[in-house]
């Protein structure tokens, strides 16, 4: 044997730089996944998804959504370091937004494995918050927000079935070791809870929802409690006409913890066909410019922007012929304030592909920019502005995105929008259920036209949001529209609280 043959093969192997993945897309029903992981890690990940939506479905006997584009989720699966640096935060497995573009996730491409099921956990708690405000149009309390969500992250999805109810191990600390925190306490969306808190007010959020799932009786309260709290009820008061004696609820719900063993629900995947998966590889440009796209769309400030600008202009020279490259190009370069950087990307992209909502919409916003600037009260140049955005609508009737800014556009004009505008908000609202500023245009909308029953079904998922302060716009707006105010006195009460929240948030920054 030629040793000194085998030693340079060695040590040639030694030398070789391992082989990179590749980054992929997965599209299926209700999500779009990007991976630089295997294609068979992806694909698995992607029918455990689809799995947890169909197991809701079915848990919650609520049909599917109709197969509209802007209400999938878009998946980044990345390294733990990178959820973390574009989480801006220290400690995090995956994170989720709402806008009227789409909802976007970052999830942790690891921890997906018996050992270690942090990264699934994360990304299926947020995907039940998406779940929820987007397949029922009612307001439901923070503590079941976040509970459902919990009980939603604890899926088991195997080849054969689907079992939600799974014990919340996570929350274990919260539940049997932090601070007990009352029925009362959760019920009340007055409580100010500290930040020591949180764990156990999540924890206990999973257990009342456990509870009043598999509990039939207390599901009937529940079911009353929160037809009573969407009527305008004040919370607690719906609390106790529905539970009754809140201090044995609380013994109710110990001893139902203390259980040996608690009920779930398994639901068999026989006879469910394999949700279709449909994989392609990214081409060169996406894959070199994916990176600054996930910062891009995780959103950025003048500074940021210029920074990702300057990164993102030497890339996209380099594929000119990229439509999607393009695409993105136009937004970081709108972002970054390069408004001729931004048309000329805009228009490479179209020419390359005449349906590409994002080159169009940014056509739009760059004339938009241009009018405003200028102060043009020229009806034909406001009229250049929507062409744009009308084209983009034409081209998917059923993105939100275009119908929200085709509204907008008579809103920054200063003039008032005409009844297809307010048509078209209303369709984004549908659309894009999720999107807290939509629904609250919407709403703000059906009071100016007198249908307050209509705007008060809008306003009470925003007043009850688990991530809102307790005096909120839309609360106010609510309690305004209680107190007998009609049409622009009762929207004022909602314009006072953003501005109040707006200057809060500066002096925070």
């Amino acid at each position: 044997m030629n040793w000194r043959g085998l030693l340079a093969l060695l040590c040639g192997l030694a030398m070789a730089p391992a082989a990179q993945a590749e980054w992929l897309e997965a599209k299926s029903r209700h999500f779009t996944l990007y991976s630089d992981s295997s294609e068979k890690a992806l694909r698995r990940q992607s029918e455990a998804l689809e799995r947890l939506d169909w197991g809701l479905r079915r848990f919650l006997n609520v049909p599917d959504e109709p197969d509209i584009a802007s209400r999938k989720v878009t998946v980044f699966m990345v390294d733990d370091g990178d959820v973390r640096r574009l989480c801006r935060c220290t400690n995090a497995a995956g994170f989720y937004f709402s806008r009227v573009s789409g909802s976007i996730a970052f999830g942790a491409k690891g921890g997906w494995t018996e050992g270690n099921d942090w990264g699934r956990i994360v990304l299926f708690h947020e995907y039940a918050h998406h779940f929820l405000l987007g397949t029922y149009n009612i307001a439901f309390p923070a503590w079941y927000s976040e509970g459902f969500a919990e009980f939603a992250s604890t899926m088991r999805i195997t080849e054969e079935s689907a079992t939600i109810g799974h014990a919340a191990q996570h929350r274990a600390y919260g539940l049997l070791s932090g601070e007990r925190l009352t029925a009362r306490q959760m019920l009340d969306p007055a409580t100010q809870l500290a930040g020591s808190q949180m764990d156990a007010f999540y924890g206990r959020g999973w257990l009342m929802t456990h509870y009043f799932s598999f509990d039939r009786a207390r599901n009937t309260q529940f079911l009353a409690y929160l037809s009573a709290i969407n009527r305008g009820t004040p919370a607690i008061t719906a609390a106790e006409e529905a539970f009754g004696d809140l201090k044995l609820l609380d013994r109710k719900l110990s001893s139902y913890l203390g259980q040996r063993r608690l009920l779930g629900m398994t639901m068999p995947l026989a006879g469910q066909p394999v949700p279709p998966v449909a994989i392609r590889r990214l081409t060169d440009g996406e894959a070199d410019m994916i990176d600054l796209r996930m910062q891009s769309l995780r959103g950025v400030d003048n500074d940021s922007a210029a920074k990702l600008y300057a990164k993102a202009a030497p890339i996209a020279a380099r594929y000119q012929n990229d439509p999607v490259v393009q695409g993105w190009m136009a937004e970081m370069a709108y972002d970054a304030g390069h408004d001729e950087a931004a048309l000329a990307a805009a228009d490479k992209a179209i020419a390359r592909d005449p349906a590409s909502v994002q080159a169009l919409l940014y056509q739009g916003f760059v004339k938009l920019r241009q009018v405003r600037l200028a102060k043009s009260t020229d009806a034909k140049a406001w009229a250049g502005v929507r062409a744009s955005i009308v084209k983009a609508n034409r081209v998917d009737p059923d993105d939100a995105e275009p119908l929200w800014w085709f509204w907008q556009t008579f809103k920054l004009q200063g003039i008032a929008p005409t009844p297809s505008a307010i048509k078209g908000l209303h369709r984004a609202q549908e659309l894009a259920p999720q999107d807290n500023d939509v629904r609250f245009a919407a709403a703000l909308a059906r009071i100016e036209a007198g249908e307050i029953p209509a705007a008060q079904r809008l306003l009470r998922p925003l007043a009850f949001h688990p991530h809102a302060p307790a005096n909120n716009a839309a609360s106010r707006v609510l309690a305004a529209l209680d107190a007998g105010k009609k049409g622009t006195e009762a929207i004022s009460a909602g314009l006072e609280a953003n501005e109040e929240e707006e200057r809060a948030t500066a002096a925070q920054d």
